[in-house]
């Protein structure tokens, strides 16, 4: 697509967005670059992606009306969230409608960034101010929406299709037509006696980011917990920033789910060859003040001590305000394949939702949600179809791309190692690749193999939100009383959507409380 100046260039690995006329000046690419012109071994500065995972963002032109006109008229689309999913979502929206009201409401300060980014900031010495593509007055203005920031969702009123708010000491009653969550999630932190006292920090957006930018300044010794994606990610960025860094994580080895053995182990070596101290197989057992400053105590009684603490263990999806207006909630927000919640004008995207997939925490299932959800919600019913989607983690001691086998998938890996990297191909016991792992310059090999892989979560029929066929009965546990519905199936246990109550496997157990399938009653 030749290049004009409503076309920006979307990264599909990692969410960065290339504004040609701000270029990418720290990659050797002045402001003003068209997109054709970028050399072809150009990178994504925030990924290492190359040219080919980057798709043009038609930006919407300013004749798109502004929308408090709009809403005179009718109740607004209502978006809550303003990170990659809420944009994402409303600029996809507006290429397909151009006069629909859209309010999108953000507890934070709406900048347009790269989240992705946070985890590797240090590195490129960038304040949070940096990583600002674009403040909210102007993409409101580009998209022709209305966005207030700083603002609250306190409940959901679904019988009147209504909002309460509270901005700036205020509380308000807005209307939607119809509502779309997509809050994120929250990150975690490891509980252990004196947490409250080691200031344990959690960098989950740009407000996280600069209040940590600010308390670790120049040096310090850090403390990372947790050695999973995320953690692994901080951790070549601030040994990469010239900090020390000591990560402990009760995994014998750094991104032990997603990783076999032997390129856990390559991962370890190459992060502790550029200086991070790893404690593999531990965790903090307590944490304590001493008069040099703070300290950790392992559960081996090994003392780490430290000035700075971040916590990467995980996220938990933002599910109370679902949860407190009666929708279905599991460990996310559940959703059917329209995005659609189990209210039929209420729809969640992002990592809130819970999709047949499960959870799905990586921009390239985020970006499909959005464009998928943005058609059903412009009157083109669509539902979500994903391939499988390698996920690049931006550790530059050893450059890898994910594509893990489905939850509770059975078989094994088989590792070939070379002096370009690695990759590892997972086989079940019929000899069928279900994922791979790539390490080095072998990460290339990326887009080939993901053609090879199963769908991760197969096209369905086009019959649009609510309503999905209801054949088949459905089983609840009489132990904790979930209830499985064969068309939904239990993709986090292995069990694809479509699965017959009596093709299960007998050692199939219930996802909420373990009981076996003799715990389990049919229902109408």
């Amino acid at each position: 697509m030749a290049n004009n100046n409503n076309t920006s260039y979307l990264c599909t690995a990692c969410g960065w967005v290339y504004d040609p006329e701000q270029g990418d000046p720290d990659g050797g690419i002045a402001p003003g670059t068209p997109w054709e012109d970028i050399p072809d071994d150009w990178v994504c500065p925030v990924c290492g992606a190359g040219k080919e995972d980057f798709e043009p963002v038609e930006n919407p032109s300013e004749e798109v009306p502004a929308a408090p006109a709009a809403y005179a008229e009718r109740a607004p689309l209502v978006i809550v969230g303003s990170g990659l999913a809420g944009y994402t979502l409303a600029r996809e929206v507006r290429k397909r409608d151009r006069e629909l009201p859209v309010l999108l409401l953000t507890a934070d300060g709406g900048e347009l960034y790269s989240k992705p980014m946070l985890s590797n900031a240090i590195a490129r010495h960038h304040a949070a101010d940096d990583m600002v593509q674009k403040e909210a007055a102007e993409l409101a203005k580009e998209l022709g929406i209305e966005i207030r920031t700083r603002c609250w969702v306190s409940a959901v009123d679904r019988a009147r299709h209504g909002l309460q708010i509270e901005q700036n000491g205020v509380s308000e009653t807005l209307s939607y037509d119809r509502l779309v969550l997509a809050m994120g999630a929250d990150p975690r932190i490891f509980p252990a006696p004196g947490h409250e006292t080691a200031d344990i920090v959690t960098v989950n957006d740009l407000d996280d980011y600069r209040r940590w930018r600010e308390q670790i300044g120049d040096g310090g010794r850090i403390l990372l917990i947790g050695a999973g994606l995320i953690g692994c990610e901080f951790a070549n960025d601030l040994i990469s920033g010239g900090f020390e860094v000591a990560m402990v994580d009760p995994a014998p080895r750094p991104l032990a789910r997603l990783l076999p053995k032997q390129i856990g182990t390559m991962l370890a070596e190459a992060l502790h060859g550029h200086g991070c101290e790893l404690h593999m197989g531990r965790t903090v057992a307590a944490y304590g003040p001493t008069e040099h400053g703070l300290v950790a105590i392992l559960d081996d009684g090994t003392p780490v001590p430290f000035a700075h603490a971040l916590s990467a263990v995980g996220l938990a999806p933002r599910t109370s305000l679902a949860e407190a207006a009666g929708l279905e909630v599991d460990t996310g927000i559940r959703v059917d394949r329209y995005l659609q919640t189990s209210d039929p004008a209420i729809f969640a995207l992002g990592d809130c939702a819970q999709t047949e997939a499960g959870a799905l925490p990586f921009i390239a299932p985020l970006l499909a949600e959005a464009k998928a959800l943005a058609a059903t919600l412009c009157s083109e019913p669509t539902p979500l179809h994903l391939p499988a989607m390698p996920v690049v983690v931006k550790t530059p001691a050893l450059p890898l791309a994910i594509c893990p086998p489905h939850a509770g998938a059975k078989g094994a890996w088989e590792v070939e190692i070379d002096a370009d990297g690695a990759l590892a191909l997972y086989r079940d016991g019929n000899g069928r690749e279900l994922g791979f792992a790539l390490a080095g310059n072998r990460t290339k090999e990326q887009h080939q193999l993901a053609k090879r892989m199963p769908e991760l979560l197969p096209a369905a029929p086009e019959h649009g939100p609510a309503d999905a066929p209801q054949e088949g009965t459905r089983y609840e546990c009489g132990a904790c009383s979930y209830v499985y519905d064969p068309a939904e199936g239990d993709p986090d246990g292995g069990i694809p959507p479509g699965t017959a109550w009596e093709d299960i496997p007998d050692d199939w157990v219930c996802p909420v409380c373990g009981a076996g399938k003799e715990e389990f009653s049919p229902i109408a």
